[in-house]
């Protein structure tokens, strides 16, 4: 190590480095563009049933206080923007640390003198529960809005479809059960950093992420949230190749052939969003696998690792991408929306597409 950057958040290790503050940079702005797109539409959309034209009553599709669907959806949305603020936190702590021990040991000094400070730091206990509060989220509301889905497409005449009453029960146990996790896993990856030389360093730490190396409750935390998000991600995809063979096979669901399209392109889009946390958590998944089952590999020993924990939050890149092709269903209220019936509040749910 020949700088006070290699001591910072990424060590020496520029491949991570560069990952973290590339995926920030996008993720951040895009984010906060889709959860305000969502906000301004559901501001937007009429109270009163009389006021409802046909274009309203096709916007109401994606507002989020009418559609139990789109409500999910947002709160993966809110999960994506806590992963990029942990990326920015991330990023904004390697600058400011590197310039930290910098001002505070100077340019002559002992480097094996100097202090691991950033683990202990107010900004690193934070960064450790918002990385755990997206990660939950991210695996419980996916897995629920692909259910959702599959009730919706599959059984379409399900008594045990999601309300909007539902949507609130289940988004509210959901966000209590991660952010009470979170921060217990959080505060004992904290206890464990404090245990450590104030002179040790490692990546692990240095992402303020779970650190399972210490605390037996951590560990099992790490393992069951690896191989349980992987498999709650696998099944997520099986529905959507269950849905998609649906919509091939049947059109008596839709009104019209082109309602029909509509609901294949927010599958395709929703399967898409599955398809990316899958393939972020193999992996991480396959790494957590080896190091089990070989106590002699050592996760530590090249950008891989670390790499594979920053992947985990590539969802918060990609999502709001694939999103902004749903929003283009939004600019377009009346492209073949068919007739007024088509949009009949009395059905409650809107038929044309519950993404």
């Amino acid at each position: 190590m020949s700088n006070f950057s290699s001591y910072s958040v990424f060590l020496d290790l520029n491949i991570v480095r560069g990952l973290c503050w590339s995926m920030a940079v996008i993720s951040v702005p895009c984010n906060i563009a889709i959860v305000i797109r969502f906000i301004l539409i559901n501001c937007r959309f009429p109270r009163k049933l009389s006021n409802k034209t046909l274009s309203s009553l096709y916007r109401s599709r994606f507002s989020i206080s009418r559609n139990p669907s789109i409500f999910l959806l947002f709160n993966v949305t809110l999960g994506d923007l806590i992963s990029s603020i942990y990326l920015l936190l991330l990023a904004i702590g390697d600058v400011s640390y590197t310039n930290y021990y910098q001002r505070l040991y100077g340019s002559d000094t002992n480097y094996s003198t100097i202090r691991n400070d950033w683990v202990l730091s107010p900004i690193c206990t934070m960064s450790r529960i918002l990385s755990q509060v997206a990660l939950l989220i991210s695996i419980l509301m996916t897995f629920i809005v692909s259910v959702d889905r599959f009730i919706l497409v599959v059984f379409p005449r399900s008594r045990h479809k999601i309300t909007m009453k539902r949507a609130y029960i289940i988004t509210t146990i959901c966000w209590l059960f991660a952010i009470v996790m979170s921060i217990l896993v959080g505060l004992k990856s904290t206890q464990s950093a404090e245990q450590r030389s104030s002179t040790h360093f490692d990546i692990l730490s240095h992402l303020c992420h779970m650190d399972p190396s210490i605390n037996y409750f951590v560990f099992i935390y790490a393992i069951l949230v690896t191989f349980i998000g992987f498999g709650l991600h696998l099944t997520s995809m099986i529905l959507y190749i269950i849905i998609y063979r649906k919509l091939r096979q049947s059109q008596q669901i839709f009104l019209t052939s082109s309602f029909n399209r509509a609901e294949k392109r927010i599958s395709f889009i929703l399967a898409s969003i599955v398809l990316t946390n899958v393939l972020t958590y193999l992996p991480i998944t396959l790494i957590t696998s080896i190091s089990n089952a070989n106590p002699n590999y050592n996760t530590y020993q090249d950008q891989l690792f670390p790499s594979t924990i920053l992947l985990l939050y590539l969802n918060a890149v990609i999502n709001p991408i694939l999103l902004i092709s749903l929003s283009t269903e939004i600019r377009s209220p009346t492209r073949q929306i068919g007739n007024s019936s088509d949009c009949n509040p009395s059905l409650g749910r809107l038929k044309i597409t519950h993404c």
